[in-house]
């Protein structure tokens, strides 16, 4: 009888610990899938730079009165910036979904296909790739692929994180550049191209009549217009990134702790700041 009452006793000691254990996967849980859904909204910046590439050709064109069945505009580079950003930002995404998937006890889906590319270091027109990029990558796809075996289990989830960090924060930083430094970029070059345009058909009095001035500039605000609300999406965005990156490294800093009680706040604490940032995005994106 007392030993039953001493089982009895050890596991309504151990009762909470379990519980509090599992609430706190929720937690890690929770955090992965808000950062990934914050991460997919990069497919709602419509915008890239092969679009770029080619606003700037077709621009060209018209104003050399250039008139051809099929215009050619040599966007190679530029279609395989927008590769590379691909890779990047789905290699993110796979190790977080895989995150929220683990913390399920679950195993990961990630399609391998995805990461069967070779990221090498090179210029891709406005993007840069570095080797710490390329070496971030490698090392983020392969425990990606190793968390799709027995292996990577809920109780593995400390070792799936410790493994994964170093290289998502390259990879995160990588791309916060990407999107709010190179793409952004462009959109700065296309909206001072625009007003270039504008003040150049002003000043050579090409447009006769008021109904020709006021269209050019009713043209000019609208675009201006798209122009300013792309730029606020992506700086939305990319502060999104950057909270992605510092809940991570929380997570990362307390990998063997994962029972804490304030880990769960810390964890709450960015996943509320990523739905805010969100919801902010999502406002101009209407």
């Amino acid at each position: 009888m007392r030993s039953f009452l001493n089982l009895k006793n050890l596991i309504f000691l151990l009762a909470p610990f379990s519980i509090f254990s599992c609430v706190n996967l929720k937690t890690v849980q929770g955090f992965s899938n808000t950062s990934s859904t914050g991460l997919q909204q990069f497919e709602e910046i419509h915008y890239t730079f092969l679009d770029h590439c080619q606003d700037r050709c077709f621009e060209i064109a018209v104003h050399e009165f250039q008139l051809e069945r099929e215009l050619e505009c040599e966007c190679g580079d530029f279609i395989s910036a927008d590769s590379v950003t691909q890779v990047i930002y789905s290699t993110i995404n796979g190790y977080l979904l895989g995150l929220g998937e683990l913390a399920q006890n679950n195993l990961t889906t990630y399609r391998t296909n995805d990461l069967n590319v070779a990221l090498t270091a090179q210029q891709l027109g406005p993007v840069s790739i570095d080797e710490s990029v390329v070496g971030a990558f490698s090392a983020l796809s392969n425990t990606l692929l190793r968390s799709t075996t027995d292996f990577y289990r809920r109780r593995k989830i400390a070792s799936y994180i410790e493994q994964a960090n170093d290289p998502l924060q390259v990879l995160l930083k990588k791309f916060e550049q990407i999107v709010q430094a190179n793409l952004k970029g462009e959109l700065q070059f296309k909206k001072e191209r625009l007003y270039g345009n504008f003040i150049e058909l002003k000043l050579n009095n090409t447009l006769e009549s008021d109904f020709e001035k006021r269209k050019a500039g009713e043209d000019y605000y609208n675009a201006l217009l798209e122009i300013n609300r792309l730029e606020k999406m992506i700086d939305i965005y990319a502060k999104s990134l950057h909270e992605i990156a510092d809940g991570h490294q929380v997570l990362y800093d307390k990998r063997d702790k994962l029972s804490l009680k304030d880990l769960a706040v810390d964890l709450m604490d960015y996943s509320s700041e990523i739905q805010v940032l969100y919801t902010e995005f999502n406002k101009l994106n209407q």
